[in-house]
């Protein structure tokens, strides 16, 4: 049975499509704001996506671009009254897999569903960098094929290096991604990649490594067998 989160704030919609998906054999679950869909795709592995755009706290394309820079592959699919040529370009541009005006038919929608989920099954929640592999999903991380332990924040954070991998990342794009409203710190970030680094260090023969950047953040490497 497919997981479906829909993040809708109009309780007429959700409800109706609630319904006629679940009667159709999907398993969803209604987020009305970023804040609970955010929590929930941190907590739930899900199947797809179905977000709106316009939303109490913000628009669901912001909503769209952080669930990708942490490495979440699960299809998105925008449902959303704004028909607007940028609008839509942009949450194309964005990693969106579809974009569904209001109104729509529900099976036009259970079929540009469906076709999304076939799509993305290959890859769909998957990170890799070298001998560095992340199952979002499962929450898991291996390194040369060997499990590491990471704690909640650790693999949140090497999600995001990975994604970025040989990048810089700053202090600044981590805080932003993780909590942007919480009182986390420059120190706890840092706090947390030194455990990271310790773990990495220890399970991967230093081939892969995250490589402080004074002043400004952290990079993620992999040198490469000559």
């Amino acid at each position: 049975m497919p997981k479906v989160l829909l993040v809708e704030d109009d309780p007429q919609i959700s409800k109706s499509l609630k319904m006629s998906l679940s009667f159709s054999g999907y398993d969803v679950s209604v987020a009305e704001n970023i804040a609970h869909g955010w929590e929930s795709v941190s907590t739930t592995p899900f199947d797809i996506l179905l977000l709106d755009v316009n939303l109490p706290d913000g628009s669901g394309l912001d909503l769209c671009k952080k669930i990708r820079a942490m490495g979440h592959n699960v299809p998105i699919l925008f449902l959303s009254a704004r028909t607007d040529e940028a609008i839509v370009v942009e949450g194309m541009n964005i990693g969106a897999e579809d974009y569904i005006r209001k109104p729509f038919g529900t099976e036009e929608l259970k079929v540009r569903m469906n076709k999304a989920m076939k799509r993305a099954e290959p890859e769909r929640n998957v990170v890799s960098h070298g001998p560095l592999k992340m199952s979002i999903d499962k929450r898991t991380a291996t390194l040369f094929d060997q499990p590491i332990s990471l704690g909640k924040r650790e693999f949140d954070i090497l999600i995001i290096l990975a994604k970025k991998a040989e990048e810089v990342v700053s202090r600044e794009q981590i805080l932003g991604i993780l909590e942007p409203n919480s009182e986390l710190y420059d120190r706890t970030i840092d706090s947390h990649m030194s455990h990271l680094r310790r773990k990495m260090r220890e399970a991967g023969k230093e081939e892969i490594q995250i490589l402080p950047v004074y002043g400004v953040g952290y990079r993620l490497v992999w040198k490469r067998p000559s």
